[in-house]
């Protein structure tokens, strides 16, 4: 390079020529050095914005039902694409008097084979050499760990909670990257929803932890009668309910560093 590409600062001068070429010493100006950082500014200020419409958009009689069902869309979603993953066919339920639960039937082998033999070849199709290896790998010893072991029902427990705090975390991340159309509106509301998932998820394991008023609710909430999913976990394991809770705590504190992770890996592949 004849000049540096950040400052203009003439780095050598070029042999051919006796005197320095107009482009040699006219100071280089990077013009998506501005535009770059005026979309850094934009994505705090659309997560910030988020953070201040998400109380509003919980708490506020209508829109608090449409988060509540676009929570439990995700949420019951969750478990059921886990169950499908593990080979036990399953439907998502909701109901508008507000009740949410995932039925799943029993496992079928010859689902969970199929599951796998489109893993793998999606593997081979997408990826090559050393990825490729690692992948088949991956997925030989993962995929009978996670489905044929008692790891199934813990892991279908947990999708749930799980597929919230993913979804938010995308919701974030788009915030800050832009979202799919670069429309100011778009990126709002993926601000305000991936905030409500979070601080949802958040304020109840706080709950669990800090409140025995809020772990009796929690003991008699469960949709259809059902018992609630730390419950259950809090059974399986052998845990205390508070313990469950403070994981999943730790867990959605993690969101939010994902979603900035992200943006940053989408930022450098864009560059």
């Amino acid at each position: 390079m004849l000049v540096c590409g950040l400052c203009g600062h003439l780095l050598r001068r070029e042999k051919a020529s006796a005197t320095p070429s107009a482009s040699a010493t006219r100071p280089h100006v990077v013009p998506a050095l501005v535009p770059q950082h005026r979309e850094g500014r934009e994505a705090w200020i659309f997560l910030g914005l988020g953070l201040l419409t998400a109380p509003v958009f919980a708490w506020t009689p209508l829109l608090q039902y449409m988060g509540w069902f676009l929570a439990s869309l995700v949420h019951e979603m969750g478990h059921a694409g886990l169950a499908w993953l593990c080979g036990m066919p399953a439907v998502p339920a909701i109901s508008l008097a507000g009740h949410a639960a995932a039925m799943h039937g029993e496992q079928s082998m010859l689902l969970a084979l199929s599951v796998v033999v489109v893993l793998a070849a999606l593997v081979w199709a997408r990826l090559a050499g050393r990825a490729r290896a690692i992948a088949l790998v991956t997925l030989a010893l993962g995929y009978p760990a996670l489905a044929f072991t008692g790891t199934r029902d813990l892991a279908h427990l947990l999708a749930g909670h799980g597929a919230e705090l993913l979804f938010a975390t995308l919701c974030l991340w788009k915030t800050l990257d832009g979202g799919f159309t670069d429309s100011r509106a778009e990126r709002l509301l993926y601000g305000t929803v991936g905030w409500t998932l979070l601080g949802k998820d958040l304020w109840l394991c706080w709950g669990l932890i800090q409140s025995a008023v809020a772990r009796s609710e929690y003991r008699t909430s469960g949709s259809f009668g059902l018992t609630n999913d730390y419950l259950r976990v809090a059974e399986l394991l052998d845990w205390k309910l508070p313990v469950v809770a403070s994981g999943m705590l730790v867990a959605g504190c993690l969101v939010l560093p994902a979603a900035l992770g992200l943006w940053r890996l989408s930022s450098r592949a864009s560059a």
